[in-house]
């Protein structure tokens, strides 16, 4: 049996891509309990206004993309 493509999960990674998904998962894991609350609360922001968006109305869905870059900014600054 063989194994589809997509499983295939390529070459290893180099040393230098090594280091920098350490160093973001090492600032993911040192923030502070408030800044990991801010950062939930806005996901769940985000969360419930792409339910909106999906469920009531279009613009909500463009609330929910922006309230999601925003998340996404604040668990990948730097410090």
């Amino acid at each position: 049996m063989t194994t589809p493509a997509a499983a295939d999960p390529g070459p290893p990674l180099r040393a230098w891509e090594r280091r920098r998904l350490r160093g973001i998962e090492r600032s993911l894991r040192a923030g502070s309990p408030r800044r990991l609350l801010l950062c939930l609360a806005l996901d769940a922001v985000a969360l419930a206004l792409l339910a909106a968006g999906i469920f009531l109305a279009l613009p909500w869905l463009f609330a929910a993309c922006v309230a999601g870059q925003i998340a996404v900014c604040l668990h990948l600054e730097r410090r």
